[in-house]
């Protein structure tokens, strides 16, 4: 009976052993990233530095991350077939999904959040919800991959960071392959079919890959989205009195994104944005200190507007506890098993 109850013990504490590790494994890298980026910064220069910063141009790039975080929500509104939501709504809920995300430890908070958020208050159909997140990831993923390859390509100093470029790249174009083939592979695998969650998303998916011009207008205004962040990050760099062109400030602030968020870090990825930003920066001859008070800055500027939608936005949705967010989350994952048939009514 020991053993017995020994062995339940171990397998309720599993996965918190198994989160609590990642936690532990992505501060350690975070500490470790961000130590290399500061090491030997003069941080009086970047005091100076920060105190002499533009506030207007400051306030342009977050005017212009605001304009791009609206033409994302545009972009999720298209790829609604059938449903009505509106892209103001998607807007104030996409942003403050990001903004939890940007305070927890392990990014994986955003889309739960959206999907309970839709299902339960909005009530939309999970399937739709889950396809319509899922298309938003994918094309995501393909831009940014096809960005990597024509910046690599016109900037051959880049490829002094392929080290770092090239595993991330292959992660990224696996999970783009999982996820554009997962139809082939329930039909291919009938167990996985049986799974009401795997076969909704499957089915959903594959409906939106159906539609091809659909996703060729949704993926240029993704491109649009993506790309609105390079003059931000131009005003930034102006804001901190350094030079760029935009091509440098667009490699910059794509790299910076993509690696911060293909790994695990510390919330809100500090640490591992300023060693991407850094190193990136060193790249076109910025000092360290020039490129630790832009990182600083470009931080701030990215990440801060999803954190206070967080704040605003969940109290209004009666998220206003960790409590409240738990019991959302648990009806979400309910109400994402049931099958897509008596979801879409048929």
């Amino acid at each position: 009976m020991i053993i017995g109850l020994s062995r339940l013990a171990v397998r309720k504490a599993r996965p918190w052993l198994l989160r609590g590790g990642t936690v532990a494994a992505g501060a350690a890298l975070s500490l470790s990233l961000g130590w290399l980026a500061i090491r030997g910064t003069n941080w009086e220069e970047v005091r100076d530095a920060l105190s002499a910063s533009s506030p207007l141009m400051v306030a342009v790039a977050v005017a212009l991350v605001l304009v791009s975080a609206w033409v994302r929500a545009v972009r999720w509104r298209l790829l609604w077939v059938k449903e009505k939501v509106s892209a103001l709504r998607l807007f104030w809920i996409e942003n403050a999904a990001l903004g939890v995300n940007n305070f927890s430890p392990i990014r994986a908070m955003d889309e739960a959040l959206e999907f309970g958020i839709l299902t339960l208050r909005d009530r939309l159909p999970g399937s739709s919800v889950v396809a319509t997140m899922m298309m938003c990831r994918v094309q995501d993923l393909a831009f940014t991959l096809l960005a990597i390859t024509v910046a690599t390509a016109t900037t051959p100093v880049l490829l002094r960071l392929a080290p770092a470029i090239v595993p991330l790249s292959l992660l990224f174009v696996g999970w783009l392959a999982i996820i554009a083939s997962l139809g082939r592979i329930v039909n291919r695998f009938p167990r996985l079919g049986r799974i009401s969650a795997v076969a909704s998303f499957a089915h959903a998916v594959d409906t939106l890959w159906s539609r091809k011009r659909r996703l060729a207008v949704t993926f240029s205004v993704t491109g649009t989205y993506w790309l609105l962040l390079g003059p931000a990050g131009w005003a930034v760099a102006r804001s901190a009195g350094i030079e760029l062109t935009f091509q440098q400030a667009m490699v910059t602030v794509l790299g910076a994104i993509f690696f911060a968020t293909a790994l695990p870090g510390l919330p809100g990825a500090v640490g591992t944005f300023e060693f991407a930003a850094v190193a990136l920066m060193e790249l076109w001859g910025v000092t360290r200190e020039s490129a630790v008070t832009f990182s600083i800055i470009l931080h701030a500027v990215l990440f801060l507007p999803p954190m206070v939608f967080s704040v605003v936005v969940l109290p209004r949705e009666g998220l206003g506890s960790i409590r409240a967010f738990r019991e959302m989350r648990q009806r979400a994952l309910q109400a994402r098993a049931v099958p897509p048939s008596s979801e879409d009514g048929t």
